[in-house]
């Protein structure tokens, strides 16, 4: 579990990283020839995903002192009296669930390609002698403006666009499985309260400090990994609140085929779906956090002492995730989203006229340097 500059994984990672800013800047200077809100997500995408790939980095570093923290805080709640808690099979589920459903979308937005490529061929009754240079230099237009086609280069860009594909769904599903992870302890610690409330059996001062430590303890531990994914909680908001709005404003777009509607859909519905779980669970750590204090309310006024007043004064402040102190994630800021993809729409809408569709066909298209 020690982290390893010199090993395998770190090699894939830096040549991955290294791609996807060499990709950045190629599809930036794409960008300088023909500047609209459509070409701009190209950059936008290989440098969000480069740059998460750079934070997960850093995080790998101090990932062993955080597990470590964060197994010592947990052991308390694995035992009596606290509640079985089956939240290995819920993180294995949603981190399943969620990277198939990455994977179709990759899969139909391979076929999306095809399809427009197939289109082309015909409406321009072209021969393609070589299918796979054909697929490569016309899925990797970005980098063959710049370069000679090669087969090696084009592998190479295939296996950029599938890692920085896979940081850019994976940032989502780390955040909710850490939230996750975080809430259900908290909820573990609530439903512990409750139970003891509802016995009717007296609580004591003993008890009390025991809830304001375990309390204090989580808060700590939430307090810890906030300080270590706040860059990615940041990056993760700003990236899906764009591609929202970039899909927003292209779903008015001709879709020529079946594959090119089901994809668009598809993607658009999964984008929707990613972001709303990862905000709704990343502000449950918030949410859950004051779930303790709700209960507080519950114990009658003779059991009222000071462990009981300390815990309510630490649980008003509870815990929550942040963006780098920008904003902190709570339920409450599902309206402010909502009325910044709005502001974003109307932006973008300003550049919207004079864009044009990559995979248009025609006449210029049908005259592509790849194939003299």
């Amino acid at each position: 579990m020690t982290f390893r500059t010199v090993s395998v994984t770190c090699v894939v990672s830096a040549i991955s990283i290294f791609g996807g800013y060499a990709m950045l800047l190629l599809s930036l200077v794409r960008l300088g020839r023909n500047l609209n809100a459509i070409n701009v997500a190209e950059p936008i995408f290989f440098g969000i995903c480069a740059t998460s790939l750079v934070i997960f980095w850093q995080l790998a570093k101090q990932w062993q002192a955080i597990a470590v923290a964060w197994s010592r805080t947990e052991r308390t709640f694995v035992r009596y009296p606290f509640h079985k808690s089956n939240l290995k099979r819920k993180i294995r589920f949603v981190a399943a669930a969620l990277l198939l459903m990455a994977l179709a979308e990759h899969l139909l937005f391979v076929a999306n390609n095809v399809s427009y490529m197939l289109k082309e061929i015909d409406y321009c009754n072209w021969t393609i002698p070589d299918p796979v240079k054909f697929f490569f230099a016309k899925t990797f237009t970005t980098t063959f403006h710049t370069f000679a086609y090669s087969l090696p280069i084009a592998i190479y860009n295939e296996y950029i666009i599938i890692s920085m594909t896979f940081v850019w769904n994976f940032i989502d599903v780390f955040i909710m499985l850490v939230s996750i992870g975080i809430s259900a302890r908290f909820d573990q610690l609530r439903d512990r309260v409750f139970d003891r409330i509802n016995s009717r059996t007296p609580t004591t001062e003993h008890f009390w400090e025991q809830i304001r430590i375990q309390y204090v303890a989580l808060c700590d531990l939430a307090g810890t990994i906030n300080d270590a994914i706040s860059k990615l909680v940041f990056v993760s908001y700003a990236n899906d609140t764009y591609y929202i709005v970039l899909q927003i404003m292209n779903a008015n777009q001709e879709q020529p085929s079946v594959v090119n509607k089901v994809y668009f859909c598809y993607s658009f519905a999964y984008l929707l779906l990613r972001t709303f779980l990862m905000f709704w669970y990343s502000a449950q750590v918030e949410h859950t956090s004051h779930g303790t204090c709700r209960l507080i309310q519950l114990v009658p006024t003779a059991e009222y002492c000071d462990e009981l007043q300390r815990l309510q004064m630490y649980s008003k402040c509870g815990a929550s995730l942040n963006g780098m102190g920008v904003f902190s994630v709570s339920k409450r800021i599902g309206l402010t989203l909502t009325g910044t993809i709005i502001t974003y729409e109307l932006v973008l809408l300003s550049y919207r006229e004079g864009s044009s569709d990559e995979h248009s066909t025609t006449v210029s298209a049908c005259e592509p340097w790849q194939l003299t």
